[in-house]
């Protein structure tokens, strides 16, 4: 069983910033981390321990496995780096790239190729438009 604590979240979040993935989420996937940080925010309050009177933080976990779900594909959308990009790009291509060709004569080395992680990196970083 997998929980979401604050750490998790706000390291997530910093390092999401810092690649610049979170200018890419939509508002409502915005929203659900934001409050889910709210959520799980660790509370400071006062007990006593041995007769002393202490500060303990408090802090939530999220452990609804759907929100979990929801909030590990956020994490994969924040971690996401230029190459990992770039090779899903390539591998779309090179899906695409075999459901049109097939098997052609002309192409017999193509399955090769797609089987290569060297191509299906060229792929994803050629240019859009060719």
């Amino acid at each position: 069983m997998t929980v979401v604590t604050h750490k998790m979240l706000r390291d997530k979040l910093r390092k999401g910033r810092i690649r610049g993935n979170w200018r890419v989420l939509d508002e409502n996937e915005k929203a659900l981390y934001r409050v889910a940080l709210a959520y799980t925010k660790p509370k400071r309050r006062t007990a006593r321990v041995n007769g002393r009177r202490q500060e303990i933080e408090i802090g939530r976990t999220i452990v609804q496995t759907l929100l979990v779900q929801k909030l590990l594909e956020l994490f994969e959308k924040l971690l996401e780096t230029r190459g990992m990009k770039i090779f899903k790009r390539g591998f779309a291509k090179a899906v695409e790239l075999q459901q049109r060709c097939g098997t052609v004569v002309w192409a017999s080395s193509l399955p090769q190729w797609l089987k290569d992680p060297d191509f299906i990196f060229w792929l994803g970083a050629m240019r859009r438009g060719t």
